[in-house]
């Protein structure tokens, strides 16, 4: 994307939390390059560590301070240590106080300034940048993707503005901005040209696109149609769309752009009205119920995925009890299930009825059984199908492994079909002999508890 200058200084980066967090450390990589820095795997041989933290519950608290309190132990002389990402924007110039060894603290809305961040650090002035800054329509260019080759994540847009109880992210993102088409596009095609033939986009709220740009309705069902265009893509992902900014045009849109993944991953968090209410989330569980059906009805052969929150402050039984009679009617792909994280500085942690650790446990094993179940009738649903599976890697498996022995071989190669996002819901594995990036035909045979494996059919083929 653009010229790298000869290294002069090295830097090694740890991205922990999200596919948001992921795209921001892929951004300042390449600034850094661009500025002469060379990316380096190893963080002892670094004369700089980059750590992009999270902070959105208090387990991906306790991994980024563990993961802080690590490399300042094995820190070496004259090495700079660097806090980026959500911990750092919520706790800025503090963990310098708490952790000497930090050299440098740069919240998440001041990547662009990273490279005279760095060499603020290196001089020794301790800096600490938090202010959230304007972002010129290029920001994510130049960008080095460190996902597989065939596939990048696309953030479409920055921030939050919905008022969720349970939810720091507003604090840590700031405001809802969508990016501009135009820059989206220009990024698009800058991956599609070293590439990327899977675009998966993200934001925090990827169904609200362009509403603060003057679209009420139908701004990302138009942005899909642009990026449809786009050469070299062959998939389009969306991930992380909001049931109160789902709307039809986007709906049509899936179902006419042959290149948009018939695939829906929408969290929901709950479907009981006094939760919903208590959380300040929109509508109620038989409306969901509606959006799922309207998806189904539209796009036929659609995967779709949520997430939920169980012990909500004021949470009950009842409650409880509803949402598991949910799950069963909606007959979801795949669920993800978390136990309400206490957040300081949230409205949900002075919220009275606190549902007690050990309940919140067993309510999640509860719900994790009911969704268990739909997630096997669905997976049954898809043995015999063929189905189009980008191809990723090669894998050699234990000898006892499930599908090496349906396969008869330990050495398989890996996938995604448009039904498997990366990261969360498993892969397809195959026998044969084809190139990582290429897109196959393979007919499902069978199926684990989270991955599919089948036969080879049809390789060499362009994608959809």
């Amino acid at each position: 994307m653009t010229a790298i200058a000869a290294p002069t200084q090295t830097v090694a980066f740890v991205s922990l939390g999200c596919a948001k967090n992921l795209v921001d450390s892929e951004v300042m990589i390449a600034k850094l390059g661009a500025a002469g820095w060379a990316l380096v795997p190893d963080a002892g041989e670094a004369d700089a560590v980059v750590i992009n933290t999270c902070a959105f519950i208090d387990p991906a608290k306790a991994e980024s301070t563990e993961t802080i309190l690590e490399h300042a132990a094995r820190k070496r002389d004259g090495q700079q240590l660097i806090v980026a990402g959500c911990l750092s924007q919520r706790y800025g110039d503090e963990l310098q106080a708490l952790i000497p060894e930090i050299d440098g603290v740069i919240g998440t809305g001041a990547y662009a300034s990273i490279v005279e961040l760095l060499d603020d650090a290196m001089a020794g002035r301790r800096p600490v940048r938090l202010g959230f800054e304007a972002e010129p329509e290029h920001d994510f260019l130049p960008r080095l993707v460190t996902t597989p080759s065939a596939t990048a994540y696309l953030k479409i847009a920055e921030g939050c503005d919905h008022p969720c109880t349970f939810c720091i992210i507003p604090q840590l993102r700031g405001a809802f901005r969508s990016r501009s088409a135009e820059s989206i596009l220009a990024e698009a095609r800058a991956l599609a040209a070293g590439g990327a033939k899977e675009l998966i986009l993200i934001a925090q709220d990827t169904s609200m696109w362009g509403r603060d740009r003057g679209h009420r309705r139908g701004g990302l069902a138009e942005l899909l149609r642009r990026l449809h265009d786009v050469e070299g893509v062959a998939w389009i992902r969306l991930l992380y769309l909001y049931p109160a900014t789902v709307d039809s045009e986007l709906i049509d849109a899936m179902a006419s752009l042959p290149k948009v993944c018939a695939y829906m991953d929408m969290p929901l968090q709950h479907v009981s009205v006094p939760v919903l209410r208590a959380m300040r989330r929109p509508s109620h569980g038989e409306r969901y119920l509606e959006i799922i059906e309207d998806f189904r009805r539209r796009v036929p052969g659609i995967t779709m995925r949520s997430t939920f929150i169980v012990g909500f402050p004021g949470e009950t039984e009842e409650h409880v009890a509803e949402l598991e009679a949910w799950i069963e009617r909606a007959e979801l792909d795949r669920v993800g299930f978390f136990t309400y994280s206490r957040e300081t500085g949230t409205p949900g942690a002075d919220l009275a009825q606190q549902v007690p650790a050990r309940e919140k446990r067993r309510r999640l094993i509860r719900l994790r059984d009911a969704q268990r179940r739909a997630s096997e009738r669905a997976r049954a649903r898809r043995v015999g199908q063929v189905v189009q599976v980008l191809v990723e890697e090669r894998r050699t498996l234990r000898k006892t492994d499930p599908i090496a022995v349906a396969l008869r071989t330990r050495s398989v190669l890996t996938g995604r079909s448009t039904g498997e996002a990366p990261g969360v819901d498993g892969t397809v594995a195959f026998a044969g002999d084809v190139p990582a990036g290429a897109f196959v035909d393979v007919r499902l045979d069978g199926n684990t508890a989270f991955d599919f494996y089948g036969t080879l059919v049809e390789a060499g083929l362009p994608g959809r």
